[in-house]
C-alpha cells in the first residue's frame, strides 16, 4: 500500500484526530518480502523492494506527510492534511526465513548432513540475531540502524494456541459462533475439542 494510505489509516483509527494519530503506533507485516529476491540462500537486494524500504525510512525518520483528506489519491485542488510522523511508532515484522543460517554462519554453528547425522535444533538462537544479520538478510543498513530493538519470537506451545482460540474477545472460535448463531445453531466447542483431544 501507498505510505499515504497507511497514515491515513492511522488518522481514522484515532478518530479523525490528527494530535492522536501523530502518537500512534504502526505495525507493518511481512517487510522480509521487502528485502530479497527469492527465498534461496543467496542474499539479492530487489530493487522495488529496496525502493518501498527507501519509502518507509523516510517516514519513519519523521516526516511532514501530506494525506488526501478523505483517504484515496492526491488529486489537485482536493483537501489535504498535514501529519508528521516523527512521533508514530513504528513495529516492523516478517518471518526472515533462511536468517538462522546467517546466524549459524557467525555463531559457527554447522547442521549435520547424511542420515546419521546428530542434528541439534537448538543450536540455532534466533534471540542471538544482531542488526548485522539483519543487514546481510536482505535489509538496508539506514533502516535496520532505525530499529532501536530487535526482538525475536518463538512458536506457541499447544496450551497458548488453545488460548488464543478460545479467550480473547473476538478470538477464532467465538468468530465461528457468531456465523453460526446467524443460522440458528449454537457452536458449543471446549477445550478437548480445540486441543483435537480424542473422545
Amino acid at each position: 500500500e501507498d505510505v499515504e494510505n497507511v497514515i491515513h489509516k492511522l488518522y481514522q483509527a484515532a478518530d479523525n484526530n490528527i494530535e492522536r494519530c501523530e502518537q500512534g503506533i504502526i505495525y507493518i507485516d511481512e517487510i522480509d518480502k521487502k528485502g530479497r529476491k527469492s527465498e534461496g540462500t543467496s542474499i539479492s537486494r530487489d530493487v522495488s523492494g529496496e525502493g518501498v524500504q527507501q519509502a518507509l525510512l523516510k517516514i519513519i525518520e519523521g516526516t511532514e506527510c501530506r494525506v488526501p483528506h478523505s483517504g484515496g489519491r492526491k488529486h489537485p485542488g482536493g483537501d489535504m492534511l498535514t501529519i508528521n510522523t516523527k512521533n508514530i511508532l513504528f513495529i516492523l515484522g516478517g518471518a526472515f526465513v533462511g536468517l538462522e543460517e546467517i546466524i549459524n554462519k557467525r555463531t559457527n554453528v554447522h547442521a549435520g548432513i547424511g542420515f546419521n547425522s546428530n542434528v541439534d535444533k537448538e543450536k540455532t538462537k534466533l534471540s542471538e540475531v544482531t542488526a548485522n544479520d539483519i543487514i546481510k538478510w536482505g535489509m538496508i543498513p539506514e533502516l535496520v540502524g532505525r530499529m532501536p530493538k530487535i526482538a525475536t519470537l518463538e512458536e506457541l506451545d499447544e496450551e497458548q494456541l488453545v488460548q488464543a482460540m478460545t479467550e480473547p474477545k473476538n478470538s477464532l472460535i467465538s468468530q465461528y459462533q457468531t456465523l453460526f448463531k446467524m443460522d440458528g445453531i449454537d457452536l458449543t466447542i471446549d477445550k478437548k475439542a480445540a486441543r483435537s483431544e480424542e473422545h
